[in-house]
């Protein structure tokens, strides 16, 4: 059998420079070893010249029974995906590879099919519904990709913190401002990484006053990634609220919590006094990013003057 193998991928390599079509890979591509069969996909991956015809071969082999050749039709379909043409027998092979047992395959046809603009908000939903996590984070990616605020929305309670993570970060990728309700759920969520990315969010959706109390209540969080959220919240809230709680951010003992409560800071600079006098303190910070913003900030309320 290892000699059939061997025989059989010299003769694809050899057909490799004559630009085969499907048609004359089929043989190949339906071998009974599987090597063969992965070997026939990088083949027409790299020979390919009617796109039409090789795309739906990628999204097929997904079905494939070996894992190695799942896992070769898994990469190419991203390797490939600017030239693959998103036709309805292409589309139909990523659907069906939704439902196969492999998640590594399930994540790769929704996101192939989402990247594609083939998704629909029905279908995606019905995805968040999958028994592994990482298939249903796949699913809200999708659904950003819609802008489909209110099927994110429902996720937001999912058991799994890598989903709700997705959610919070999938909240701030819309950007619309409803989103806030969402952002100040997961806030007081139990997984810091989930805080912290609610948090970070509220910068894109703009942070309300319910969102300021909890952005600088946030800034006292064991966590420095939800303390740099916070000073990212606060970012987008009223300056009468936010400057008084980022210039103590300024001093945080954390440098990722500084810089971002620093940065926060630069456009509140004129007329407050406070502000100046922080980011003066901040021009000689240990972290040379740190400095590097306050003067910035200080250098174009000068030239302003």
């Amino acid at each position: 059998m290892a000699g059939r193998s061997s025989a059989r991928i010299l003769a694809l390599l050899e057909l490799a420079d004559e630009a085969p079509t499907v048609e004359e890979l089929a043989g190949y591509l339906a071998d009974p070893d599987a090597e063969v069969r992965r070997t026939a996909l990088s083949v027409l991956s790299e020979a390919a010249e009617d796109w039409a015809e090789a795309s739906p071969v990628f999204a097929a082999a997904l079905a494939d029974p070996d894992a190695g050749v799942r896992d070769r039709a898994i990469d190419l379909l991203a390797e490939l995906r600017e030239v693959l043409i998103a036709g309805t027998e292409f589309a139909d092979a990523l659907r069906a590879a939704t439902t196969q047992p492999d998640p590594a395959v399930r994540i790769a046809a929704i996101g192939s099919l989402w990247r594609h603009g083939l998704s629909t908000e029905a279908e995606l939903t019905g995805l968040l519904n999958d028994s592994v996590e990482y298939v249903r984070a796949e699913a809200i990616l999708g659904l950003v990709s819609l802008d489909a605020l209110d099927a994110i929305d429902a996720a937001a309670a999912d058991p799994s913190a890598t989903v709700r993570l997705a959610v919070a970060r999938a909240v701030a990728a819309v950007g619309d401002p409803r989103g806030v309700t969402t952002l100040i759920t997961l806030s007081g969520d139990s997984d810091p990484l989930v805080r912290a990315a609610a948090l970070n969010g509220m910068a894109a959706t703009g942070c309300t006053e319910a969102a300021v109390a909890i952005a600088a209540s946030a800034l006292t969080d064991p966590a420095w990634q939800v303390r740099q959220g916070a000073a990212a919240a606060l970012s987008a809230a009223d300056p009468a609220d936010a400057v008084g709680p980022l210039i103590t951010a300024a001093t945080d003992g954390n440098l990722d919590v500084r810089k971002a409560a620093v940065r926060a800071l630069l456009p509140r600079i004129a007329g407050r006094p406070a502000v100046r006098a922080a980011l003066e303190h901040a021009r000689s910070d240990v972290d040379a990013d740190v400095r590097a913003f306050a003067r910035m900030g200080l250098t174009a309320t000068d030239h302003d003057r």
